[in-house]
C-alpha cells in the first residue's frame, strides 16, 4: 500500500511539474534565436541559396549585375501604376486593435552579441522582446546613455542587408556607442530582421524565421513597452542604411510625424519600379525571398503602399527628415578611413557593388526628390555627394550631418544644420540636385516612368552627360 501511495505522489509530482514547464510561455524559454556564433557564422546566412551563375568572386565584375539581369524571381512587365495608395491594404482599420510586445530588460546575453556587437552587460546591453505578430522574441541591442538621472530619447538604428547580425554593424563600424552615449540618447538596434526590409510580409519567408511583420513590430509592439521600460522621455528617430534606408523612407510615409526624425541613408523610396524592384530582389534573394511574397504583384495596392515615391506627399508632415546619397564613386574615406579596404577582394567590392548598389540608389533618390519637389515640399534635408562608396564611412559621415536635425527632434540644441542640404553648396563634395527642379520639368506631383523620363528633352541630355541611356535603363 505504501509503495502504491509513493508511486502515486511521484507519479503527480512528475505531472505537475511537466505542467508547470510546459505552462511557460514558448518566448519566456531560454533559446539562442539562431544566434549562436559556433552553430552558423551568421544566422543570415542561407545554405540553400539559389546560385545564379554569376561571375566568381576573383573577377572584377559585381556579381549582383548578373542577378539583377537574370533573377526569375523579378517581374518582367511594365510598372505604371502611378496611383497613390495611402492606407495599409493589410490593415485598413489600424493596428490599434493588435497585442503589444513583452519586454525583458535582462535576459541571458547571446554568445554572438557578445563577440559580434560588443554586448558586455554594462555599456551596451541586449534586451528581448517578444512580438506577437512574428511569434518570436526579437534581440535587441541597447547602447545606454552615460546619465540616466533623468528621462532620454531613443534612437532606433537599423541595419543593412544582414540586419548588423553578423560582424559588420553599426557598433563594429561607426563611432555610435562614444557618440550617443556621451549625448546621453538610448540607442536601440533589433536583430534578425536579415533581407527582410523591416517589412510586414504578406507570405512567410522559411529560410529567415517564419513570419515577418517588422513594420508592425517596430512601429506598434515595440515603441510603447520599450521605451516605457527604458525611462524614455517619448522622443524617437529613425536611422536606416542601405535596405534599411528604403524602410526608413517607407515609414516616414506611413506614418508622417511616428518618429521626431528620420534619417534614411543609401535606400531605395522607388519600389513599384523596374529598376526598384530589381534593386529589392537583388536584396532579399539572399534569403530566398521575392518581392512577390513579401508585397505581392507590382502594381497592387500593397505594393503602391510601399513606394515612398508615388506616396511622396505623406512626407510633407515628417518633420526633420534627412535623405543621403553619393554616386558610387570611391573618396578619401575608402583610403583613408576607419573602414577602408585592406584585402584586395575589399578593394574589388568597393569598386563593383560599392560603386553599383550607390548608383542605382543614387537614381532612387533623385527620383525621390522629384517627386518632393513636384509637390511643393522643401522641408527634407537632401545630401547629394559627388564621391562617396555603399560603405560604413560614408554612412557614419552622413550621420553626423543628421544629428543637428536629430537633436531638434529630441528638442537638442546641437547648433546649426549644414546650409545648403537642399539647394545645393559650393562646398566641395556636395552637388544640388543634377536633375533640377522637378515641378519645372514637369510640371505636377505625378511621378512619371522611367522610359518617359529619357524620352524627356532636358533630361535626356542630362542623361547623355552622366553617362546613361534608355537602352541601359530599360
Amino acid at each position: 500500500m505504501h509503495r502504491i501511495l509513493r508511486t502515486l505522489r511521484s507519479t503527480a509530482l512528475l505531472a505537475a511539474t511537466t505542467l508547470l514547464l510546459t505552462a511557460v510561455p514558448v518566448h519566456a524559454q531560454p533559446h539562442d534565436h539562431g544566434m549562436d556564433p559556433d552553430v552558423v557564422v551568421n544566422p543570415a546566412d542561407t545554405p540553400n541559396r539559389p546560385d545564379y551563375h554569376g561571375p566568381e568572386s576573383s573577377s572584377w565584375l559585381p556579381g549582383g549585375l548578373q542577378r539583377m539581369s537574370s533573377d526569375p524571381t523579378v517581374y518582367e512587365g511594365f510598372i505604371q501604376d502611378f496611383r497613390p495608395q495611402t492606407v495599409n491594404p493589410m490593415f485598413p482599420g489600424g493596428r490599434d486593435h493588435l497585442p503589444k510586445a513583452d519586454i525583458d530588460m535582462d535576459p541571458q546575453i547571446l554568445a554572438r552579441l557578445r563577440e559580434y556587437a560588443r554586448v558586455d552587460g554594462d555599456r551596451i546591453r541586449q534586451i528581448n522582446a517578444y512580438s506577437p505578430s512574428m511569434g518570436r522574441t526579437i534581440p535587441l541591442i541597447w547602447i545606454v546613455p552615460e546619465d540616466l538621472s533623468e528621462p532620454r530619447p531613443v534612437a532606433y538604428f537599423l541595419g543593412g542587408g544582414d540586419a548588423g547580425q553578423g560582424r559588420d554593424n553599426w557598433i563594429t563600424k561607426s563611432d555610435i556607442v562614444d557618440f550617443y552615449s556621451q549625448r546621453n540618447i538610448h540607442v536601440i538596434m533589433p536583430m534578425l530582421g536579415a533581407y527582410s526590409m523591416f517589412s510586414d510580409w504578406l507570405e512567410d519567408y522559411p529560410d529567415q524565421g517564419g513570419k515577418q511583420m517588422w513594420e508592425t513590430f517596430l512601429t506598434h509592439e515595440l515603441p510603447g513597452p520599450l521605451e516605457e521600460a527604458l525611462g524614455a522621455n517619448g522622443r524617437r528617430s529613425l536611422v536606416g542604411m542601405s535596405m534599411s534606408g528604403t524602410t526608413a523612407l517607407l515609414y516616414a510615409t506611413h506614418q508622417p510625424g511616428f518618429y521626431d526624425s528620420v534619417a534614411a541613408l543609401s535606400g531605395c523610396g522607388d519600389t513599384n519600379s523596374w529598376i526598384g524592384r530589381r534593386i529589392i530582389a537583388s536584396i532579399i534573394e539572399k534569403g530566398n525571398g521575392t518581392p512577390e511574397m513579401m508585397w505581392g504583384a507590382p502594381n497592387s495596392d500593397y505594393s503602391r503602399y510601399q513606394d515612398a515615391i508615388i506616396n511622396a506627399e505623406r512626407l510633407r508632415d515628417q518633420p526633420n527628415m534627412y535623405v543621403y546619397n553619393a554616386t558610387g564613386l570611391m573618396n578619401s574615406v575608402d583610403f583613408e578611413g576607419p573602414n577602408a579596404p585592406e584585402a584586395e577582394w575589399q578593394l574589388k567590392d568597393r569598386l563593383t557593388m560599392g560603386l553599383v548598389i550607390e548608383a542605382g540608389t543614387n537614381l532612387c533618390t533623385h527620383r525621390l526628390k522629384a517627386a518632393t519637389d513636384a509637390a511643393g515640399i522643401d522641408t527634407i534635408h537632401y545630401d547629394f555627394r559627388t564621391t562617396g562608396t555603399h560603405s560604413w564611412d560614408a554612412w557614419w559621415n552622413a550621420v553626423l550631418e543628421f544629428w543637428p536635425l536629430q537633436a531638434r527632434g529630441f528638442g537638442i540644441d546641437a547648433g546649426p544644420v549644414t546650409p545648403g542640404l537642399d539647394v545645393g553648396s559650393s562646398e566641395p563634395g556636395r552637388f544640388p540636385d543634377i536633375w533640377g527642379s522637378a515641378a519645372r520639368s514637369y510640371g505636377s506631383a505625378t511621378v512619371p516612368s522611367l522610359s518617359s523620363l529619357l524620352d524627356d528633352p532636358v533630361l535626356s541630355t542630362r542623361s547623355s552627360l552622366t553617362g546613361s541611356s534608355a537602352e541601359g535603363d530599360e
